[in-house]
């Protein structure tokens, strides 16, 4: 078979094969039962893996729960499954083309030199990768996460994971506990665990990759033991810490909007059992509308996993603080412009002097570090937007971050960067105009997966370069621990530590090492802390 990308054409869930249809294909063992997959020139991909029972009937909004076996039969594993229920606004590349409530799968990707698969060869380091989208959007089989430059690269396995999301992964009322969309990130873990010697995989070596959402999951999973040794290591992309997950107490009144959005004002289950997925996603955007004028920011992230008292015990920036975190080797980073794509969302109009300032009195309620704010980022006579997304990246993203990178790296191995490069296209779609010429929140996606040229869009020779130089440094950090050993790349990635602040810059065609990346800015945030009672 070619190196070209089979189209991302949906089959119905559990589509099984004859024998009649394996040419070009491979077949692996799982607990399930035995898959067949695609095997290209250069390697081999499962789709639509199922890592645990539909989520449906009665068993939507409960946890998830081992899939059946499919055995004597073989699954047709050769096209990507069903994203989850969603409303998707996301960039081109990044939705999945259907959708349904049966969503639980995993796709992994192998390198050619693991064939033929079987657990007497279960020595590749794994990365497990969680996508981005609000907890709202987004799909794991989608063409920017193809993964296979990266297993081609390095002869590791790269496995990326569907989870519930929005209301159907996070609802929380008297008769449902919530946290679905946690619980299935756990499942598809264990699933590797149980499973990833099939494809020659190391169940030890396992490294948790996440962005936007994926990270915030991850800062979770640090903190919540009972995620403790289901991965060894973890890559955090532009986690934005301040965003907070949501309280028990918080995420009922949400609970509460979306039941009476749908006419279920009591949110009984037997009324909300009987809603189509397409009444569930309109109660959602409907409910959104209620979100609490006095947690402003909770609008940039409405649904997350919850604080609970048994899954997650408490804010992760908090239990971070307390040493009370999976002691692992982390890479952890942002992009230069993150808030910029979520300020022109939600406002589509300019902001003046006048109404910046209101804004500011309104966020932070103590005026007194309302002024402090407004003195550090002085409004404009004109548009404020550039303002408010250069606050929003520094206080949501970039500083936590750094303060967060600070308690891990006492006791851990630790990498940062920020990714500073503009696409020299457009990658953003109808939607998110004004993320052309800026570094918004995703732009280092496809460079990380070298996807570009499956979303049809074409790298410079410069950007190529980086491409390949970002690949490199997460496949070697997911081989060996550290960014630098194995594969060639441009220049010595630092850890971290509090004295030195070195971050790698990720610009074409060469990264550099900066010292003390936004330090005034952070250094002001610090002091102001990161307990915002608004979030």
């Amino acid at each position: 078979m070619n190196n070209s990308i089979c189209l991302l054409q949906y089959t119905n869930a559990f589509d099984f094969m004859s024998v009649s249809d394996l040419d070009d294909t491979v077949q692996a063992q799982t607990t399930g039962g035995l898959i067949q997959g695609l095997r290209y020139d250069d390697y081999a991909v499962f789709y639509g893996i199922p890592f645990a029972a539909p989520p449906v009937g009665p068993a939507r909004w409960q946890p998830p729960t081992d899939p059946e076996s499919w055995q004597p039969k073989v699954l047709d594993a050769r096209y990507p499954q069903f994203g989850c229920p969603q409303n998707c606004e996301l960039p081109p590349g990044t939705c999945p083309t259907n959708t349904s409530e049966n969503c639980l799968y995993l796709n992994v990707f192998v390198p050619i030199s693991a064939l033929p698969l079987g657990p007497n060869d279960a020595t590749r380091p794994v990365m497990a990768f969680l996508p981005g989208g609000r907890f709202e959007q987004g799909a794991a089989a989608t063409v920017l996460y193809n993964a296979r430059t990266m297993v081609n690269s390095s002869d590791a396995i790269v496995v990326t994971i569907n989870y519930r999301l929005g209301v159907l992964g996070f609802l929380i009322t008297d008769e449902f506990s919530g946290n679905y969309g946690f619980l299935d990130q756990r499942q598809a873990l264990m699933w590797i665990q149980n499973n990833i010697a099939y494809f020659g995989g190391d169940r030890t070596r396992v490294t948790l990759c996440g962005q936007s959402a994926g990270a915030t999951s991850i800062a979770a999973h640090i903190t919540s033991p009972l995620s403790f040794g289901l991965f060894h290591q973890a890559i955090s992309e532009s986690n934005p810490y301040l965003l907070d997950l949501k309280t028990r107490e918080i995420e009922t009144k949400n609970s509460m909007n979306f039941a009476k959005a749908v006419g279920c004002p009591t949110a009984d289950a037997s009324c909300l059992y009987q809603l189509t997925p397409e009444e569930i996603i309109q109660g959602q955007i409907k409910a959104q509308n209620e979100i609490d004028i006095l947690i402003p920011l909770a609008l940039f992230l409405p649904w997350t996993p919850t604080v609970d008292g048994t899954e997650i015990f408490d804010q992760p920036i908090n239990l971070i603080k307390q040493g009370k975190f999976y002691e692992i080797p982390m890479i952890v980073g942002t992009c230069m412009e993150e808030a910029l794509l979520f300020i022109y969302q939600a406002a589509n109009k300019s902001i003046s002097k006048f109404e910046y300032e209101i804004g500011m009195d309104g966020l932070f309620l103590n005026l007194d570090d309302a002024k402090q704010v407004i003195a550090q980022y002085p409004p404009i006579s004109g548009d404020n937007r550039p303002v408010l997304s250069v606050i929003g990246t520094d206080y949501i993203f970039v500083c936590p971050n750094r303060n967060m990178t600070r308690y891990l790296s006492r006791s851990e191995t630790i990498y940062t960067y920020q990714f500073q490069h503009v696409l020299s296209f457009d990658a953003w779609g109808p939607l998110y105009p004004n993320c052309v010429g800026h570094v918004c929140h995703g732009s280092e996606l496809p460079f990380v997966f070298n996807s570009a040229s499956l979303g049809g869009y074409t790298f410079t020779p410069d950007e190529q370069t980086l491409a390949y130089a970002m690949n490199n440094y997460w496949m070697n950090f997911v081989v060996n621990g550290n960014p630098n050993i194995g594969l060639p790349v441009p220049t010595q990635w630092p850890t971290f530590n509090e004295t030195g602040d070195q971050t790698l810059i990720f610009q074409a065609p060469t990264p550099y090492v900066e010292s003390g990346l936004l330090s005034q800015k952070c250094d002001f945030w610090d002091s102001m802390g990161y307990d915002n009672p608004v979030r």
